[in-house]
């Protein structure tokens, strides 16, 4: 195998392989809290803060790429009425893993 041969195997090598999203790694190790029913739960507010992501950059877009990770990550999204930090009743958006829900 000559020379130039070996820089395109290397070339071809590098164009295949998919860069890896910063936030998977991190999100891999997220563990919710776990409920009564055996069910992991998360809010997408503490994702946020564990991704270090900023107010102002918490847009729709990055809601949307945020998404697109839990749901490979087997993590289904949810909207439950719970109480937020203030003791209002409110709607909070997050995510849910196990029980039936993996299978």
């Amino acid at each position: 195998m000559s020379f130039l041969e070996k820089m395109r195997a290397a070339a071809a090598q590098l164009e295949a392989a998919e860069p890896v999203d910063p936030w998977r790694l991190r999100l891999e190790r997220v563990r919710g809290t776990t409920g009564f029913d055996g069910l992991e739960r998360i809010s997408t507010q503490t994702l946020m803060d564990l991704l270090e992501v900023p107010q102002r950059q918490r847009t729709a877009g990055t809601y949307r790429h945020l998404a697109a990770l839990m749901a490979e990550l087997g993590w289904a999204a949810v909207r439950v009425r719970d109480f937020n930090g203030r003791g209002y009743k409110e709607q909070v958006r997050g995510y849910i893993r196990g029980g039936a829900l993996e299978q």
